[in-house]
């Protein structure tokens, strides 16, 4: 049995540690745990800094004037502010930063030392508290004799300040020529807007660093020593690898795809105080070509990576490429003079050699023709009606047609299907061929094969298909109706330098039907339920085109919901130590096992195993997420994340999720005992799995919990719209990406 039922039967403590969860405000830390969490900041507090003006003195040190504020205008006083400041500039010729301040890092494993970009603390300068928030800071570091007052400087700074126990971040930077003039050079390729449709917000080196603009300031190529003056590559020297930003970034995210880490060489950075990230098992979520995912967006040098390749930036996710000896390459290349030669922009040609046509998404390909399902209509097949009662046959008439409108077949498929489920105000197991069982399990629809049993197509390129299943003698409310299909393609040939073959797939399109009700009732929506919609894509990008699941059939979570409902487990294909041994399931209804999957590695109960079909092993236990969990509206619709009476998860009819203990001998599985998980304590529990939960499944033991031992309806007493601790209360604030820099740690 599971760590999940090793729970006792609790009685509920007494009346006065209810009252105390009332009035204890509680919160969730950066890993989904509960928290005592201090009380909601006033926005007052929140840190700003402005850089106003920036100069070289007399004594070649930078001079700059700054102002730090609430996000009122209020001022805040420099002296309860940790400040930490960077000056950097861009050298004749030269497209990258070179940080001034440097500091010389010894390995402690290796002994090797390298010159790194580093930063000062404000009272290594000096820092004179004008008033009103305006501050001027005279930095330590001398500029070196030669430097160029023609080029492009910058200075930076990072601060942070702790109010009521919560940590505020701001970071600035301000360009300037200190012999006058505009700035003519900059460095902008990436946004931290676009960074922060993923990662909310992101923030390195103890959350401090947030904004790309600062980061670029210190992870450049090269650095040149302070007092020797010598110029050598950037370098971790416990690894020898490469801190430069594009470099690092590119190699973080490809992660466990890099060659080098197929080929067994962990990617891996030391950092402060001797702290190893291994980014080795980093899975970028959607196609790693997807260039545009980064680098589009606002940056005034975004289309950089076309226009400006290179040896450093393209050999970071191409790392088994040796340019030196022509290793994976086809020409030696001993400098970046002539890789634009080759690697034009764009010519117009998928799959070419071109920047562009290089990093074509196979499943983008303008060549695909295309899938498009439409479910025309649903009938009874035995009265005609819309209505297709209990004990009723559907008769559905559909379409699929490519992009053009050209008809292709069901036979042409080389997969399709079509699903029943019901009834919306929550999907279940039903009885489908009127032999009165109903088995949990991980088919709880009725799913039938439509290719060699439609009719069609007619005049309008319709097929009709009348299914063998029967709507249930006991079915009530509406149905629901879906499709899932792909046809086999190639993509590339001719003169290009690929030819593949892919699967592409049609989006999933669902279709609601009366069964008793009056008229048809859709289930509700709770995430963006297309595959090509604004939240999921924002990290994972168009379903069956940047990310496959089922592979490449499933792209639409209004669809998902049909098969992975609150009866479904994943008992037919989880296997048992020995024969006879007992086993656990895990539930596979969509809603807990989204959460769990995107908690992943932050879960309590480890490893998090789904076993899928035909026996795949998929542990979601090494998820990263590189988001915030407390900004439930990155996933969901407004609103549709609350505890709210009537509504959502406390609605009519929402049902407990189902798992099973069990043994199996050979193919026979033997259910030892069923288990539900009430629908508030389910939904909870997928992210906050340390708390402990009844045998019964709607209590919490108080194991977890600061309020105690608790039933599911003290849930409600607590967290439902309105109260201090409602759901929308104790998590983040949804905030655009732009803003998320901002958010305090």
């Amino acid at each position: 049995m599971s760590a999940n039922y090793k729970k006792l039967r609790i009685i509920c403590l007494p009346c006065f540690v209810f009252c105390l969860l009332l009035i204890t405000s509680l919160g969730c830390d950066d890993n989904g745990d509960f928290v005592i969490a201090p009380a909601p900041l006033p926005s007052i507090n929140k840190l700003n800094i402005e850089i106003l003006d920036a100069s070289i003195n007399s004594d070649r040190r930078a001079v700059i004037t700054f102002r730090i504020f609430d996000d009122e205008g209020n001022p805040i006083d420099s002296g309860i502010v940790r400040i930490r400041l960077i000056i950097a500039r861009i050298e004749s010729g030269d497209t990258q930063y070179q940080d001034y301040i440097t500091r010389v890092q010894t390995s402690s494993i290796t002994g090797v030392s390298a010159t790194q970009a580093s930063s000062e603390n404000a009272d290594d300068g000096t820092l004179v508290n004008m008033g009103g928030g305006l501050n001027q800071y005279t930095f330590n570091t001398v500029l070196p004799p030669g430097f160029d007052p023609n080029a492009t400087h910058t200075v930076g700074i990072f601060a942070d300040v702790e109010i009521l126990g919560r940590q505020f971040v701001a970071n600035a930077t301000f360009d300037f020529v200190p012999s006058g003039g505009g700035v003519r050079v900059v460095r902008d390729v990436v946004r931290v807007e676009s960074c922060n449709t993923c990662h909310d917000p992101l923030k390195v080196h103890g959350g401090f660093r947030r904004d790309v603009k600062l980061c670029v300031l210190c992870h450049t190529a090269e650095i040149t020593d302070s007092e020797t003056g010598v110029t050598t590559p950037q370098i971790d020297p416990d690894t020898g690898n490469s801190i430069d930003l594009k470099v690092m970034v590119h190699k973080i995210h490809r992660g466990a795809e890099l060659p080098s880490v197929q080929e067994g060489t962990p990617y891996q950075i030391v950092g402060f105080r001797d702290s190893v990230h291994d980014f080795s098992e980093v899975e970028f979520p959607q196609n790693i070509k997807n260039c545009e995912k980064c680098h589009g967006g606002i940056a005034t040098q975004a289309d950089n990576f076309k226009t400006n390749p290179s040896r450093a930036a393209c050999g970071s996710c191409h790392d088994d490429v040796v340019f030196a000896t022509a290793e994976n390459h086809p020409v030696v290349q001993l400098d970046d003079d002539n890789c634009s030669a080759c690697h034009l922009p764009s010519t117009g040609t998928e799959f070419d050699i071109s920047v562009d046509g290089a990093h074509t998404v196979l499943l983008r390909a303008a060549s695909l023709p295309g899938v498009n399902f439409e479910i025309v209509s649903v009938r009874s097949a035995e009265t005609s009606l819309p209505t297709v009662g209990p004990g009723e046959h559907v008769q559905v008439a559909y379409s699929i047609k490519t992009d053009a409108g050209a008809v292709i077949t069901p036979q042409d498929m080389d997969s399709i299907s079509l699903v029943i489920a019901g009834p919306t105000n929550d999907y279940d197991i039903q009885d489908y061929n009127g032999d009165g069982l109903k088995t949990p399990g991980a088919e709880n629809v009725l799913r039938e094969r439509p290719a060699d049993a439609s009719v069609g197509p007619d005049a309008s390129g319709n097929f009709t298909y009348t299914f063998d299943g029967m709507i249930p003698a006991d079915a009530t409310g509406t149905y629901a109706i879906g499709i899932e299909g792909r046809i086999a393609r190639t993509v590339g040939g001719d003169d290009r330098i690929l030819i593949e073959e892919v699967e592409e797939a049609g989006q999933n399109v669902v279709f609601y039907f009366p069964v008793t009700d009056p008229v048809a009732v859709p289930r509700r929506m709770v995430v963006d339920n297309t595959f090509e919609g604004e939240l999921c894509s924002a990290c994972h990008g168009v379903f069956s085109k940047d990310f496959s699941i089922h592979g490449n059939l499933r792209n639409n979570t209004e669809y998902c919901v049909l098969c992975h409902n609150p009866s479904a487990d994943d008992i037919a294909v989880r296997p048992v130590d020995f024969p006879g041994d007992p086993a656990m399931s895990e539930a596979i209804h969509f809603k807990v096992m989204i959460h769990k999957i995107h908690t992943g590695e932050e879960l309590t109960e480890q490893p998090y195993i789904i076993f899928g079909f035909r026996g795949s092993v998929n542990d979601f236990g090494e998820v990263l997420f590189p988001g915030d969990r407390r900004n439930c509206e990155e996933c969901h619709l407004q609103d549709t994340y609350v505890l709210d009476l009537g509504f959502g998860v406390l609605g009519p009819g929402v049902l407990s999720t189902t798992e099973r203990e069990f043994t199996k001998d050979d193919s026979t599985i033997t259910v030892l005992d069923t288990f539900f998980t009430t629908p508030i304590i389910a939904t909870c529990t997928g992210c906050h799995d340390g708390l402990g939960v009844t045998v019964a499944g709607d209590a919490l033991t108080g194991d977890g919990h600061p309020g105690g031992a608790q039933p599911e309806g003290a849930c409600v007493a607590c967290h439902s719209v309105g109260n201090p601790l409602g759901v929308e209360n104790v998590h983040f604030p949804p905030l655009p990406p732009e803003l998320r820099i901002g958010r305090p740690n």
